[in-house]
């Protein structure tokens, strides 16, 4: 009996000593975060080199081309009138004679005869600059053309100042000047589309760039536009000239 005693009595203290100690979790333990700067770097495989993109051609500013022919043009205008003063007395006596005949002539026209024999002048000039832009080429002639009317201009303004005095400068202001400019800035404004579209045909020669029918059918709606222009410059030296005859 004793000895079941002592035997039940360590069996209690056992018991009583799982009930007293703290439960044990199993989970697993958590690692420790690693100090920043050692995170795992995928493996070094070969160096990769990529292709730099090509450099692309600077092209000029849309204006640079307008800015040099229109420098020209005024260039020309300027020495005409210069030539104009320089003539001897035989030849200014000539085309003192045709202007006198050229103003009589527009005193006895209607306004629609000015206005076509004006748009006829105008329309040779852009014909032949338009042509120039099917040329590789056509750029020197395209410009020609340009600079002949500018010096044209310059002349018969320079001309009427001498051969009429204070009377010429109102009539160069009237006749020629409003005309003028703007059927000089649409011819301007061809020459430079002539020009870009020679450019296109010499790079197609020399390089072998593709030329676009787009291209020329630009071309073709932006003289259209220009030929407008020539035709409200008709209509505005027709006016004038009228306005000169009831002034004058």
């Amino acid at each position: 009996m004793e000895g079941n005693w002592t035997e039940n009595r360590a069996v209690f203290a056992a018991q009583d000593r799982r009930k007293t100690e703290p439960v044990r979790s199993e989970k697993p333990a958590e690692k420790s975060p690693e100090p920043p700067g050692r995170e795992e770097l995928p493996p070094k495989g070969p160096p990769v080199y990529t292709a730099a993109p090509a450099a692309r051609p600077q092209k000029r500013p849309a204006g640079t081309m307008t800015t040099v022919l229109g420098v020209l043009f005024l260039a020309a205008i300027g020495y005409g009138a210069v030539l104009a003063g320089s003539m001897d007395a035989d030849t200014a006596g000539a085309l003192e004679q045709i202007t006198r005949g050229y103003l009589a002539g527009r005193a006895e026209s209607s306004f629609w005869d000015i206005a076509f024999r004006t748009f006829l002048s105008s329309l040779m000039l852009a014909g032949g600059v338009f042509l120039c832009g099917f040329s590789a080429v056509g750029q020197p002639f395209s410009v020609f053309f340009l600079l002949f009317r500018g010096m044209g201009l310059g002349m018969s303004m320079a001309h009427f100042y001498l051969s009429f005095d204070g009377k010429g400068i109102l009539l160069a202001l009237l006749l020629l000047l409003p005309a003028g400019a703007l059927s000089g800035y649409a011819l301007l404004l061809g020459c430079r589309e002539s020009v870009r579209l020679s450019n296109r045909f010499f790079r197609a020669m020399t390089r072998g760039e593709a030329l676009s029918s787009r291209s020329f059918q630009v071309y073709g709606v932006k003289f259209a536009i220009l030929l407008l222009m020539l035709a409200a410059a008709s209509l505005l030296d027709a006016g004038c000239a009228e306005l000169c005859e009831l002034l004058l």
